[in-house]
């Protein structure tokens, strides 16, 4: 999922990319779409809160020869940036883990240059709120630093209330399966709990927005992904 090409050519389609077009790559994680956006832009600013990510991220457009990537160290919710320093900002399954997302989205379109695009990805809840609370919550067992997906509508309004004018959206769709979406976590004791507690779930019917069943012989579910393109 983390790597999917199809998501990058959505990310590639949104932002437009240009040679004379500087980017800033929100929340870069490894680098994937810092490195994936780098051979197109003039140059992109891979931004991220953790020294790790930041290495791999180096170390991922080092093994491909990439020399216009800019790597820095900072929080999202103050952005080290002059205003309007940037043509475009994207940001990939980043808004689900900002205690402040309303500030994170501010600062955004403060180092958005006018007429700049703001392209925002991440995977989204149900629209129904005692679904998406569940949803979270098996979202957070697996990974603490998880705080909230929003719904399609309440991430389009996130985006909305910053000041940006959302110029298209795209959805789709990626299946997952329990062993694959448990990778992420650095707590082995938690694997076989949460399991019992996703089939049980699924046992029971309660699906909590995201298609949660078992198939026969493995838990499954669908992310539901959200990419939104906005103008300022």
């Amino acid at each position: 999922m983390f790597a999917d090409s199809g998501v990058l050519e959505q990310i590639r389609a949104a932002v437009k990319p240009t040679k004379t077009m500087n980017l800033l790559d929100l929340g870069c994680g490894p680098g994937i779409v810092t490195a994936a956006m780098a051979p197109d832009v003039r140059e992109v600013v891979a931004y991220d809160l953790t020294p790790e990510m930041l290495d791999k991220a180096r170390e991922k457009c080092q093994e491909t020869g990439l020399k216009n990537v800019r790597f820095e160290l900072g929080r999202a919710e103050h952005l080290p940036f002059e205003e309007e320093s940037f043509e475009g900002v994207v940001t990939r399954l980043t808004i689900h883990h900002f205690l402040d997302p309303r500030r994170v989205m501010n600062e955004v379109v403060r180092v958005t240059r006018r007429g700049g695009k703001v392209v925002v990805a991440d995977v989204v809840s149900s629209e129904d709120e005692e679904e998406a609370t569940l949803h979270n919550a098996l979202e957070t067992l697996r990974d603490p630093a998880h705080v909230w997906m929003f719904s399609p509508s309440g991430l389009l309004e996130l985006i909305q209330s910053a000041g940006l004018r959302i110029i298209s959206k795209a959805t789709w769709e990626t299946e997952r399966d329990y062993d694959e979406w448990i990778r992420i976590t650095n707590a082995p004791e938690r694997v076989k709990p949460l399991h019992a507690v996703m089939l049980a779930l699924a046992k029971a019917g309660i699906h909590a927005g995201i298609n949660l069943h078992f198939n026969g012989r493995r838990v499954v579910f669908t992310h539901r992904w959200l990419l939104v393109t906005g103008k300022k």
